[in-house]
C-alpha cells in the first residue's frame, strides 16, 4: 500500500469515526434509542411511567457520546454488562428548572410515614463518614419505580450498629407520635396520653428493628474477582462505591427492617 492510499484510508477512518460520534450524540438525545440495548429496556420502562418521563435521559445521566459509542462496541463484542452504572451528578438534579430550590426549601415530610427529612443536612454534611448524593436515597432499587426513595436505605443508615434499646429511643427524632387514637388488639390507645403520663416509646414498642445491615464478603465477588484486601477499609469502600460510583447501598448491605417488630403484651393504662 503506497503512502497516498494509506493517507486516504486513515482520513476515511477518521471521518467515519467523527460521523459515528455525531450520529451517536444525536441518537442518544432520544430516550427511545437508549432502549436499543436490551438490558436498558427495564430502566427505560420505569422511566417512561415515572415523574421524570418528560425529561431526556442525558439531561440527568452523566453519559457522554464517547461512552455511548464504547457501550455500542462492548454490546457488539458481547462483553456488555446487565448492570450498567450511569452516574447522575448532584448538579444535574439541582440545575435550573429542575430541583434548584431543594436546598433552599430543604425540609419535606413523607406523608405515608410522617417522617421529616432535611435535604440540606444530608447533602452538605458528612453522614457516618460518607458523602451522600441525591441518588444515595433516590435510587432504582424499588421494582417498577424510577428514582424512588427506598425507606430501607434510611433504616440502614440510621440503625446499622445501633443497640436495640437505643433504636427504640429514637422514635421522636424522625416522626412525631400519632395525634389520633389508634386501635391495637381491639383496644383504643392514645399516644398523647401515654407520653404525657411519662411512658417512653419503648414501653410498648419493645423491638423496632430486625436485621444487622452487614455486608457479607461474598457480595464483593458479584463485581470483583479479588479485592479481599480492602474489605475492612470501610472509608475506602464508601469513597469508591458511594461517593464516586453512586452504587446503591443495598447492592452490598443486607436489609434492616423497621416497624412494629415486637410489641408489649400488655399496654399501659
Amino acid at each position: 500500500m503506497n503512502r497516498k492510499r494509506a493517507i486516504i484510508l486513515i482520513s476515511f477512518c477518521i471521518l467515519a469515526l467523527v460521523a459515528l460520534f455525531y450520529v451517536t450524540e444525536i441518537s442518544f438525545q432520544n430516550p427511545k434509542n437508549c432502549a436499543a440495548c436490551h438490558y436498558i429496556v427495564p430502566y427505560y420502562k420505569k422511566w417512561k411511567t415515572s415523574t421524570h418521563k418528560m425529561v431526556p435521559c442525558l439531561k440527568c445521566h452523566e453519559y457522554t457520546p464517547e461512552q455511548a459509542l464504547a457501550g455500542q462496541f462492548m454490546f457488539l463484542a458481547a462483553v456488555d454488562t446487565p448492570r450498567p452504572f450511569a452516574n447522575v451528578p448532584d448538579k444535574n438534579c439541582l440545575q435550573d428548572g429542575c430541583h434548584d430550590k431543594r436546598l433552599v426549601i430543604s425540609k419535606v415530610t413523607f406523608t405515608k410515614k410522617g417522617v421529616s427529612f432535611d435535604h440540606m443536612l444530608h447533602l452538605t454534611e458528612i453522614k457516618r463518614g460518607i458523602k451522600l448524593h441525591c441518588r444515595s436515597c433516590h435510587s432504582d432499587i424499588i421494582q417498577g419505580e424510577h428514582l424512588k426513595v427506598s425507606m430501607n436505605v434510611c433504616y440502614l443508615c440510621h440503625f446499622k450498629g445501633v443497640a436495640r434499646d437505643e433504636a427504640k429511643s429514637r422514635c421522636l427524632s424522625c416522626h412525631s407520635a400519632p395525634t389520633k387514637p389508634v386501635v391495637y388488639k381491639g383496644r383504643t390507645f392514645s399516644h398523647e396520653a401515654a407520653l404525657n403520663a411519662g411512658n417512653k416509646c419503648g414501653t410498648c414498642h419493645q423491638e423496632v428493628t430486625k436485621g444487622d445491615g452487614l455486608t457479607p464478603k461474598d457480595k464483593c465477588y458479584f463485581c470483583h474477582v479479588d479485592r479481599a484486601e480492602t474489605y475492612s477499609d470501610v472509608r475506602l469502600l464508601h469513597d469508591k462505591h458511594v461517593t464516586e460510583k453512586q452504587i446503591d447501598c443495598l447492592y452490598c448491605h443486607r436489609k434492616i427492617e423497621h416497624g412494629k417488630i415486637k410489641m408489649a403484651v400488655k399496654m399501659p393504662t
